[in-house]
Protein backbone atom coordinates (compact mmCIF):
# COMPACT_ATOMS: atom_id res chain seq x y z
CA UNK A 1 0.00 0.00 0.00
CA UNK A 2 2.84 2.37 0.78
CA UNK A 3 4.42 1.83 -2.65
CA UNK A 4 1.07 2.39 -4.38
CA UNK A 5 0.59 5.68 -2.56
CA UNK A 6 4.11 6.69 -3.45
CA UNK A 7 3.49 6.01 -7.15
CA UNK A 8 0.23 7.95 -6.98
CA UNK A 9 2.04 10.89 -5.42
CA UNK A 10 4.71 10.77 -8.11
CA UNK A 11 2.00 10.68 -10.76
CA UNK A 12 0.28 13.73 -9.29
CA UNK A 13 3.56 15.65 -9.12
CA UNK A 14 4.35 14.67 -12.71
CA UNK A 15 0.90 15.87 -13.83
CA UNK A 16 1.35 19.20 -12.02
CA UNK A 17 4.77 19.55 -13.62
CA UNK A 18 3.30 19.06 -17.07
CA UNK A 19 0.60 21.64 -16.38
CA UNK A 20 3.12 24.22 -15.19
CA UNK A 21 5.42 23.47 -18.13
CA UNK A 22 2.48 24.02 -20.50
CA UNK A 23 1.79 27.37 -18.83
CA UNK A 24 5.46 28.32 -19.19
CA UNK A 25 5.44 27.56 -22.91
CA UNK A 26 2.14 29.37 -23.38
CA UNK A 27 3.19 32.54 -21.57
CA UNK A 28 6.50 32.58 -23.40
CA UNK A 29 4.68 32.48 -26.74
CA UNK A 30 2.17 35.09 -25.60
CA UNK A 31 4.96 37.42 -24.47
CA UNK A 32 6.74 37.09 -27.80
CA UNK A 33 3.48 37.67 -29.67
CA UNK A 34 2.74 40.80 -27.62
CA UNK A 35 6.19 42.19 -28.29
CA UNK A 36 5.79 41.86 -32.03
CA UNK A 37 2.22 43.18 -31.80
CA UNK A 38 3.31 46.23 -29.79
CA UNK A 39 6.36 47.16 -31.83
CA UNK A 40 5.62 45.27 -35.03
CA UNK A 41 6.06 48.16 -37.45
CA UNK A 42 9.50 49.05 -36.15
CA UNK A 43 10.65 45.46 -36.15
CA UNK A 44 9.45 44.85 -39.68
CA UNK A 45 11.45 47.85 -40.82
CA UNK A 46 14.51 46.42 -39.08
CA UNK A 47 13.99 43.06 -40.72
CA UNK A 48 12.39 39.71 -40.02
CA UNK A 49 15.47 38.30 -38.30
CA UNK A 50 15.62 41.22 -35.86
CA UNK A 51 11.96 40.78 -34.94
CA UNK A 52 12.42 37.03 -34.50
CA UNK A 53 15.55 37.50 -32.37
CA UNK A 54 13.86 39.93 -29.97
CA UNK A 55 10.81 37.71 -29.74
CA UNK A 56 12.96 34.71 -28.84
CA UNK A 57 14.91 36.70 -26.24
CA UNK A 58 11.70 37.83 -24.56
CA UNK A 59 10.28 34.32 -24.65
CA UNK A 60 13.47 33.00 -23.06
CA UNK A 61 13.35 35.61 -20.28
CA UNK A 62 9.76 34.71 -19.44
CA UNK A 63 10.45 30.98 -19.58
CA UNK A 64 13.51 31.24 -17.31
CA UNK A 65 11.61 33.36 -14.78
CA UNK A 66 8.67 30.98 -14.64
CA UNK A 67 10.76 27.82 -14.67
CA UNK A 68 12.80 29.24 -11.79
CA UNK A 69 9.58 29.69 -9.87
CA UNK A 70 8.62 26.07 -10.54
CA UNK A 71 11.97 24.73 -9.35
CA UNK A 72 11.85 26.89 -6.25
CA UNK A 73 8.35 25.75 -5.35
CA UNK A 74 9.41 22.11 -5.66
CA UNK A 75 12.37 22.58 -3.32
CA UNK A 76 10.72 24.67 -0.57
CA UNK A 77 7.65 24.86 1.59
CA UNK A 78 5.80 26.34 -1.36
CA UNK A 79 4.95 22.85 -2.57
CA UNK A 80 2.07 22.54 -0.11
CA UNK A 81 0.57 25.94 -0.83
CA UNK A 82 -0.37 25.32 -4.45
CA UNK A 83 -2.11 22.03 -3.74
CA UNK A 84 -5.58 21.32 -2.43
CA UNK A 85 -7.81 24.11 -1.14
CA UNK A 86 -5.60 27.11 -1.89
CA UNK A 87 -5.52 27.61 -5.64
CA UNK A 88 -2.51 28.31 -7.85
CA UNK A 89 0.21 30.05 -5.83
CA UNK A 90 3.01 31.95 -7.55
CA UNK A 91 6.44 31.99 -5.90
CA UNK A 92 9.90 33.20 -6.84
CA UNK A 93 9.32 36.87 -6.03
CA UNK A 94 12.25 38.23 -8.06
CA UNK A 95 10.99 36.42 -11.14
CA UNK A 96 7.49 37.75 -10.47
CA UNK A 97 8.66 41.37 -10.62
CA UNK A 98 10.67 40.67 -13.76
CA UNK A 99 7.67 39.03 -15.40
CA UNK A 100 5.47 42.02 -14.52
CA UNK A 101 7.93 44.40 -16.18
CA UNK A 102 8.24 42.22 -19.28
CA UNK A 103 4.51 41.72 -19.81
CA UNK A 104 3.76 45.44 -19.33
CA UNK A 105 6.67 46.48 -21.60
CA UNK A 106 8.26 48.38 -18.73
CA UNK A 107 5.07 50.34 -18.02
CA UNK A 108 4.10 48.67 -14.76
CA UNK A 109 3.75 52.07 -13.04
CA UNK A 110 1.04 53.46 -15.36
CA UNK A 111 -0.58 50.01 -15.38
CA UNK A 112 -0.94 50.07 -11.57
CA UNK A 113 -2.08 53.69 -11.59
CA UNK A 114 -4.92 52.81 -13.93
CA UNK A 115 -6.02 50.04 -11.59
CA UNK A 116 -5.90 52.29 -8.52
CA UNK A 117 -7.87 54.98 -10.31
CA UNK A 118 -10.74 52.48 -10.46
CA UNK A 119 -10.46 52.00 -6.69
CA UNK A 120 -11.25 55.68 -6.06
CA UNK A 121 -9.17 55.73 -2.90
CA UNK A 122 -9.60 58.58 -0.45
CA UNK A 123 -7.21 59.94 2.15
CA UNK A 124 -7.52 58.10 5.45
CA UNK A 125 -9.17 54.96 4.05
CA UNK A 126 -8.26 51.40 5.04
CA UNK A 127 -7.31 49.13 2.12
CA UNK A 128 -6.78 45.38 1.80
CA UNK A 129 -4.89 44.08 -1.26
CA UNK A 130 -5.63 40.36 -1.66
CA UNK A 131 -3.01 38.24 -3.44
CA UNK A 132 -0.72 41.26 -3.20
CA UNK A 133 2.35 39.60 -4.69
CA UNK A 134 5.45 41.66 -3.97
CA UNK A 135 3.43 44.63 -2.76
CA UNK A 136 3.76 47.05 -5.68
CA UNK A 137 0.06 47.92 -5.80
CA UNK A 138 -0.30 48.09 -2.01
CA UNK A 139 2.63 50.49 -1.71
CA UNK A 140 1.12 52.74 -4.38
CA UNK A 141 -2.22 52.59 -2.54
CA UNK A 142 -0.54 53.67 0.70
CA UNK A 143 0.77 56.79 -0.99
CA UNK A 144 -2.80 57.65 -2.00
CA UNK A 145 -4.49 57.10 1.38
CA UNK A 146 -1.72 58.95 3.21
CA UNK A 147 -0.36 58.65 6.75
CA UNK A 148 -3.85 58.52 8.26
CA UNK A 149 -4.82 55.64 5.99
CA UNK A 150 -4.08 51.97 6.49
CA UNK A 151 -3.00 49.42 3.88
CA UNK A 152 -2.63 45.68 4.38
CA UNK A 153 -1.58 43.06 1.86
CA UNK A 154 -2.01 39.30 1.97
CA UNK A 155 -0.49 36.57 -0.19
CA UNK A 156 -0.24 32.78 0.07
CA UNK A 157 3.45 32.86 -0.84
CA UNK A 158 5.85 33.50 2.03
CA UNK A 159 8.53 34.64 -0.39
CA UNK A 160 6.22 37.23 -1.95
CA UNK A 161 5.39 38.62 1.48
CA UNK A 162 9.05 38.82 2.47
CA UNK A 163 9.86 40.78 -0.67
CA UNK A 164 6.82 43.03 -0.16
CA UNK A 165 7.97 43.85 3.37
CA UNK A 166 11.46 44.65 2.11
CA UNK A 167 10.07 46.95 -0.60
CA UNK A 168 7.84 48.71 1.93
CA UNK A 169 10.82 49.20 4.23
CA UNK A 170 12.84 50.78 1.43
CA UNK A 171 9.94 53.08 0.60
CA UNK A 172 9.72 54.32 4.18
CA UNK A 173 5.98 53.60 4.27
CA UNK A 174 4.05 51.78 7.00
CA UNK A 175 2.20 48.78 5.56
CA UNK A 176 1.12 45.45 7.00
CA UNK A 177 1.94 42.42 4.84
CA UNK A 178 0.79 39.01 6.07
CA UNK A 179 0.97 35.45 4.78
CA UNK A 180 -2.43 33.82 4.23
CA UNK A 181 -5.09 32.85 1.72
CA UNK A 182 -7.90 34.74 0.05
CA UNK A 183 -10.52 32.33 1.36
CA UNK A 184 -9.46 32.64 5.02
CA UNK A 185 -8.54 36.29 5.53
CA UNK A 186 -6.79 36.73 8.91
CA UNK A 187 -8.60 39.96 9.74
CA UNK A 188 -11.54 40.92 11.90
CA UNK A 189 -15.03 41.79 10.79
CA UNK A 190 -15.65 45.23 9.25
CA UNK A 191 -11.99 46.33 9.19
CA UNK A 192 -11.61 47.79 5.69
CA UNK A 193 -13.15 50.47 3.50
CA UNK A 194 -12.11 48.65 0.33
CA UNK A 195 -10.83 45.23 -0.70
CA UNK A 196 -8.88 44.98 -3.97
CA UNK A 197 -8.13 41.78 -5.89
CA UNK A 198 -6.15 42.14 -9.11
CA UNK A 199 -5.30 39.27 -11.45
CA UNK A 200 -6.08 36.68 -8.80
CA UNK A 201 -9.51 35.25 -9.61
CA UNK A 202 -8.16 33.10 -12.44
CA UNK A 203 -5.90 31.37 -9.91
CA UNK A 204 -8.90 30.24 -7.85
CA UNK A 205 -11.37 27.46 -8.53
CA UNK A 206 -15.05 28.43 -8.52
CA UNK A 207 -15.64 27.13 -4.96
CA UNK A 208 -12.62 29.10 -3.72
CA UNK A 209 -13.88 32.25 -5.46
CA UNK A 210 -17.13 31.94 -3.49
CA UNK A 211 -15.20 31.57 -0.24
CA UNK A 212 -13.06 34.60 -1.07
CA UNK A 213 -16.06 36.80 -1.90
CA UNK A 214 -17.75 35.87 1.39
CA UNK A 215 -14.57 36.66 3.28
CA UNK A 216 -14.24 40.00 1.49
CA UNK A 217 -17.81 40.86 2.49
CA UNK A 218 -17.02 39.92 6.09
CA UNK A 219 -13.93 42.13 6.48
CA UNK A 220 -15.52 45.15 4.76
CA UNK A 221 -17.19 47.90 6.74
CA UNK A 222 -20.87 48.66 6.06
CA UNK A 223 -20.93 50.32 2.66
CA UNK A 224 -17.40 49.05 1.95
CA UNK A 225 -16.21 48.59 -1.63
CA UNK A 226 -14.81 45.64 -3.57
CA UNK A 227 -12.76 46.02 -6.75
CA UNK A 228 -11.87 42.93 -8.79
CA UNK A 229 -9.74 43.05 -11.94
CA UNK A 230 -8.87 40.10 -14.15
CA UNK A 231 -8.50 38.83 -17.69
CA UNK A 232 -11.71 38.89 -19.72
CA UNK A 233 -12.70 37.15 -22.89
CA UNK A 234 -11.08 38.74 -25.98
CA UNK A 235 -13.32 40.49 -28.47
CA UNK A 236 -11.85 38.54 -31.39
CA UNK A 237 -11.84 34.75 -31.32
CA UNK A 238 -10.50 34.08 -34.79
CA UNK A 239 -6.82 33.95 -33.89
CA UNK A 240 -4.84 31.26 -32.09
CA UNK A 241 -3.87 33.56 -29.20
CA UNK A 242 -7.27 33.68 -27.45
CA UNK A 243 -7.59 29.91 -27.66
CA UNK A 244 -4.10 29.54 -26.20
CA UNK A 245 -4.92 31.75 -23.20
CA UNK A 246 -8.47 30.51 -22.61
CA UNK A 247 -7.83 29.04 -19.15
CA UNK A 248 -7.22 32.51 -17.69
CA UNK A 249 -10.44 34.16 -18.86
CA UNK A 250 -12.91 35.32 -16.21
CA UNK A 251 -16.58 35.91 -16.94
CA UNK A 252 -17.22 39.13 -15.04
CA UNK A 253 -20.98 38.74 -15.45
CA UNK A 254 -20.73 35.45 -13.56
CA UNK A 255 -18.58 37.15 -10.92
CA UNK A 256 -21.18 39.91 -10.61
CA UNK A 257 -23.88 37.29 -10.02
CA UNK A 258 -21.70 35.71 -7.34
CA UNK A 259 -21.20 39.09 -5.66
CA UNK A 260 -24.95 39.69 -5.55
CA UNK A 261 -25.48 36.24 -4.06
CA UNK A 262 -22.91 36.99 -1.34
CA UNK A 263 -24.41 40.29 -0.20
CA UNK A 264 -22.94 42.88 -2.55
CA UNK A 265 -24.59 45.44 -4.77
CA UNK A 266 -22.79 45.53 -8.12
CA UNK A 267 -22.00 49.12 -9.12
CA UNK A 268 -20.49 48.64 -12.56
CA UNK A 269 -18.58 46.31 -14.87
CA UNK A 270 -16.21 47.52 -17.54
CA UNK A 271 -12.85 47.44 -19.30
CA UNK A 272 -9.73 48.64 -17.52
CA UNK A 273 -8.42 50.14 -20.76
CA UNK A 274 -5.49 47.75 -21.00
CA UNK A 275 -5.76 44.80 -23.39
CA UNK A 276 -8.14 42.10 -22.16
CA UNK A 277 -8.49 43.35 -18.57
CA UNK A 278 -11.96 43.85 -17.12
CA UNK A 279 -13.17 45.00 -13.73
CA UNK A 280 -16.20 44.77 -11.51
CA UNK A 281 -16.91 47.23 -8.69
CA UNK A 282 -19.36 46.44 -5.93
CA UNK A 283 -20.50 47.76 -2.56
CA UNK A 284 -21.45 45.66 0.41
CA UNK A 285 -25.14 45.93 1.20
CA UNK A 286 -24.81 45.26 4.93
CA UNK A 287 -25.96 48.15 7.05
CA UNK A 288 -28.28 49.44 4.33
CA UNK A 289 -31.97 49.86 5.07
CA UNK A 290 -34.13 47.17 3.46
Amino acid sequence: MHSTGHRAGDGQRFHRGLVVLAVIVKLSLVAAFLLVLKFGAGYLEAGTWTAALHGLILAAVVAVALWGGLRHSRSSGARGASDRGVGIVLHRAAGYDLLARVLTFGREGPFRERMLKLARLQSGESVLDVACGTGTLAIAAKRLVGPEGRVAGIDASTEMIERARAKAGRSGLDLNFVNGTAQALPFGDAEFDIVIGTLMLHHLSKPLRSEFVREAERVLKPGGRLLLIDFGRPARRSSWLPRLHRHGHIDMQAIAALLTECGFQVDDIGAVGTKNLNYVRATTSKGRPT
